[in-house]
């Protein structure tokens, strides 16, 4: 048998390709993984054999670890691809959950590419330390006394409203008053090329990057909250793409996910892979993921935007059809499927209509810019529903 397995793997087995788990150290390790996907169980009572796979991947094992109870005042908002807008769409949200007197924290997961902090806060503003920095000291056990969070000098909002800041980056470092600000003084790549190593655990086995995440947003809340007052809802500005980080967001740090998207095939092919990996998982977790995703059609044309978004519209509804949808019968009345147009339906686009002011923006020659009448018309729609979600999933 051994043979015969090494011959069928070919390149990617092992020298000793079949253990017996008898003969493991700690065999509950692999047997009891959570990633562990059963693909044949035995149903006769003399044979209880099963079939399992258990793929030990470096990269995106998150997207298949989905939680089943989310804390459902963080809401991700997430692009398979980058440069579609979101932390524009994040800011604009931001304001408008705050212009409604709530108290917003807004977490820069970007950490590849960081960039919501400088839309949200003035530079000399922004707090001593950022995500990463707690990713790297809490590594150590040295995150105590960490400053995190700073309340958003940029975005003032009439009545109680308040937007908080968690940046990727802390401020940056002056040594002595006449210095000139410096961030590369911060030695930021040194740091971020240690956030994602796995810590060696105690009691409870390895500390892996999503509990460390969780960790740093509860932390962060937490100052919010001894600051003013506990966050009523937390926007996580997501990385782009098939990354960990994204991974971790969806499925296990947020309530409610916003997914970003242009009307292409490259898109649809990005979305169909990542939901095709979802139908990996059990059947609440499965059901609980994707109740709570809403596709968002950004940069939409203005002058096209119905013919636009009807394309998109059946675009992404037989992405899901084909993907996260149940296939329905007449008499199945439980199952989870839509209809194309079906305005409260995962599928149904959020448009965000496109604005050639904010090609190349200068933000910080244009303070007022996101007050800006037609900036505001351009995301009304979206803003005004995604709020309409947020506080029903709150609730």
């Amino acid at each position: 048998m051994t043979t015969e397995f090494a011959k069928a793997v070919g390149p990617f087995s092992a020298a000793t390709p079949v253990h017996r788990a008898s003969e493991m150290f700690t065999a509950s390790t692999f047997l009891n993984s959570p990633d562990l996907l059963v693909r044949h169980e035995s149903r006769a009572a003399e044979n209880r054999g099963r079939f399992a796979v258990l793929e030990r991947t470096v990269v995106g094992a998150d997207w298949v670890r989905a939680r089943l109870n989310p804390p459902e005042h963080r809401v991700t908002l997430y692009g398979f691809k980058g440069g579609v807008g979101r932390s524009t769409a994040t800011l604009m949200l931001a304001k408008h959950l705050a212009d409604l007197g709530l108290c917003v924290l807004v977490a820069d997961l970007d950490l590849e590419s960081p960039g919501i902090g400088e839309l949200l806060q003035n530079t000399i503003a922004l707090p001593k330390h950022g995500l990463v920095d707690y990713l790297v000291e809490s590594a150590v056990g040295n995150q105590a006394g960490l400053e995190l969070v700073s309340r958003s000098e940029v975005i003032k909002s009439p009545g109680n409203g308040e937007v908080w800041l968690l940046p990727a980056d802390g401020a940056p470092i002056r040594p002595h008053a006449t210095d000139e600000w410096s961030p590369a003084k911060r030695d930021y790549l040194a740091k971020l090329n240690r956030v994602y190593t796995e810590i060696p655990g105690g009691p409870d086995g390895p500390k892996t990057l999503a509990d460390r995440l969780e960790e740093a947003l509860a932390e962060a809340e937490r100052q919010v909250a001894e600051r003013s007052r506990k966050p009523d809802v937390t926007l996580l500005d997501s990385r782009a793409g098939i990354h960990d980080i994204a991974a971790i967001a969806i499925t296990r740090l947020s309530g409610f996910s916003f997914l970003f998207a242009t009307d292409n095939p490259h898109t649809w092919t990005g979305y169909r892979a990542l939901f095709e990996q979802w139908r990996q998982l059990t059947n609440d977790r499965l059901n609980n993921l994707r109740q709570r995703l809403r596709m968002v059609a950004a940069m939409v044309p203005d002058s096209a935007a119905e013919r636009y978004l009807s394309g998109f519209r059946d675009n992404a509804q037989q992405c899901f059809a084909d993907t996260l949808y149940d296939e329905m019968s007449p008499t199945d009345v439980d199952a989870f499927n839509f209809g194309p147009e079906d305005e409260q339906a995962p599928h149904a686009p959020l448009p965000i209509l496109f604005h050639a002011g904010l090609v190349g923006l200068n933000h910080l020659a244009a303070p007022d810019w996101y007050s800006s009448h037609l900036i505001r018309e351009a995301y009304d729609q979206f803003v005004t529903t995604a709020t309409e979600l947020i506080v029903e999933e709150s609730t």
